[in-house]
């Protein structure tokens, strides 16, 4: 699928850029949270740990009843119901897995008429939006070009005063029912030139009509749109300030995906656990793995939704940290139930969700570069130091010592996280501070060894976030079983104490292993050597067919 195509510099640029405008905007938590509060994610690369998230305890929350989901994040003076994260998260568990992607496209819509919209737009669209009585969708994505929209061909020009729209959409989510698009075009031709470092485009809102232009034709699960002469009803924001949106319709919804996948996933349980036989051990670990593995999803999408709706509503990382957890997780439990004997049929759809999901390819190297961002900030000087230790040798000393600490595995362990916890879970607090200390010590060494050319190696990218996304995890974990154990007047659950103390060991395993794999990079890490023998493989198949008189030789 080409969709899967993508240049990883343009990308982030791209997203970065975008983050940074949107960031500026207003949003419906900005009254009641500190927006100079430091990313709980994003400080796990600096070895620090965000006290103040933890400190903070999850609400019971009472869900209204829901027969649709399109007025779940409008605002209530505009007729939406304005939901908490929480509540959302739990309104797309429990909705049609066929039918939420059509909520998600339309939720990320009005995320971004309700980010940049003038006053006018929002009192014209978000009530009809809100009601479901306008259904909308978003035309982003190109074949040829997949997620680089940089290079997108789809043009927008004045005609007659009026903004009129040329060219073709693929991957259109719900583009039969949608009556409204919000619609990425190029505009500024004479800026567009191959030697120009940037390429200008405007978000339009355009509505459909039986004589518009537009013409709607189906491909598989999604829909082509192609733009003939389409007048644009209107420019979302700034005129050339398009790509500024682009950030919120690239992971606007990955809270609500990540819940509609858990939501799936704990219906194919429930539905299937009735014909798994549990006479046999190896039948018994696997439905320990399989809950065990709901039960961190569970902790996740809680954790981020409490980091969300009461700490920092612009935590991008948690959200992509999240995403790419529980797809991760979700493989693990579809591969759990095929091996417990349930029909590949009965999961398929889900299993399809995944796999044509061209952002997995992507989180993991653009939460990785957010993160690295964030620790170069605080590493720089450090860094210098390292690098010139003739000239720091004070630094460098105590330096060598973490060295020794670290090759004798017993890093300096100086937060004291378990102040925050449960009694109960003293010895997964002390292993969530080895592993945030090695972390620390691994990112470090990394812009040592690798200096302005870490963002080029992908493969150390990606074991990064990696790392960061069990953390992550793993705080999320401990955080609900402390919270249970401290809100239970009975004796300690015991079936809690045993998902953290599996979950902790499994993940200080896994950080270990990495970080070893992150301070002898790029020599010593088989990814490359992985890469090279694919590469051969290709060319000895095509030497083959290209000489099929040598074909005896082998």
């Amino acid at each position: 699928m080409s969709l899967y195509r993508f240049n990883i510099s343009s990308l982030c640029r791209n997203y970065s850029q975008a983050a940074a405008a949107v960031s500026n905007k207003s949003h419906p938590y900005r009254d009641a949270v500190d927006q100079k509060l430091p990313s709980f994610a994003k400080s796990l690369y600096v070895g620090n740990f965000v006290k103040a998230v933890f400190a903070r305890n999850t609400k019971q929350i009472n869900l209204p009843k829901l027969d649709k989901l399109f007025s779940v994040c409008v605002p209530k003076e505009f007729g939406g119901l304005e939901l908490s994260s929480a509540l959302i998260s739990e309104a797309y568990k429990q909705i049609n897995f066929a039918d939420f992607r059509e909520y998600i496209a339309h939720g990320n819509v009005v995320k971004c008429i309700n980010t940049a919209g003038t006053d006018e737009q929002k009192r014209q669209f978000l009530p009809q939006l809100a009601s479901g009585e306008s259904i909308a969708s978003f035309c982003i994505y190109e074949s040829k070009h997949g997620y680089d929209i940089q290079n997108n061909e789809t043009k927008a020009s004045q005609k007659n005063g009026k903004w009129v729209i040329n060219g073709l959409k693929q991957w259109v989510v719900n583009g039969e029912r949608a009556d409204m698009f919000l619609v990425l075009a190029k505009t500024m031709d004479e800026c567009n030139r191959p030697e120009s470092e940037h390429n200008f485009f405007t978000a339009f809102l355009v509505k459909k009509s039986q004589n518009s232009g537009i013409k709607i034709t189906a491909e598989g699960n999604y829909f082509n749109v192609t733009f003939n002469n389409v007048e644009a009803d209107c420019i979302l924001g700034s005129e050339n300030e398009g790509l500024n949106y682009y950030t919120i319709l690239f992971n606007g919804d990955l809270l609500e995906s990540s819940s509609a996948t858990l939501g799936e996933v704990k219906s194919i349980v429930q539905k299937a656990s009735k014909h798994f036989h549990t006479h046999d051990r190896s039948s018994l670990i696997k439905l320990g793995k399989l809950n065990s593995h709901l039960y961190t999803m569970e902790c996740v999408l809680e954790f981020t939704s409490l980091i969300l709706d009461t700490y920092n509503p612009k935590s991008d990382y948690e959200l992509i940290l999240t995403r790419l957890f529980v797809n991760e997780t979700t493989r693990s439990c579809l591969k759990l139930l095929n091996d417990l004997g349930l029909s590949k049929k009965s999961f398929k759809y889900i299993e399809n969700s995944l796999l044509f999901e061209g952002r997995s390819n992507l989180l993991p190297v653009v939460g990785s570069l957010l993160g690295i961002q964030y620790a170069g900030q605080f590493m720089a000087e450090d860094v210098k130091q390292l690098r010139n230790p003739l000239m720091f040798p004070k630094y460098t000393l105590s330096h060598i010592m973490k060295i020794q600490r670290s090759l004798k595995d017993k890093p300096k362990l100086n937060h004291y996280i378990e102040k925050y916890l449960h009694p109960s879970l003293k010895k997964q607090a002390v292993d969530l501070e080895y592993c945030l200390s090695r972390f620390q010590f691994g990112v470090q060494n990394m812009f040592v060894n690798l200096g302005p050319d870490t963002c080029y190696y992908q493969m150390i990218l990606e074991r990064t976030n990696s790392i960061a996304m069990d953390l992550f995890a793993l705080a999320a974990v401990l955080h609900r079983v402390s919270q249970k154990l401290s809100n239970s007047n009975t004796q300690p659950y015991p079936t809690e104490l045993i998902f953290a103390n599996v979950f902790c060991n499994s993940i200080r395993e896994q950080c270990s292993q990495r970080v070893n794999e992150i301070l002898n990079a790029p020599h010593n890490v088989v990814d490359p050597h992985y890469k090279i023998i694919g590469q051969n493989c290709f060319i000895e198949k095509n030497y083959f067919f290209e000489h099929p008189l040598k074909r005896n030789i082998f």
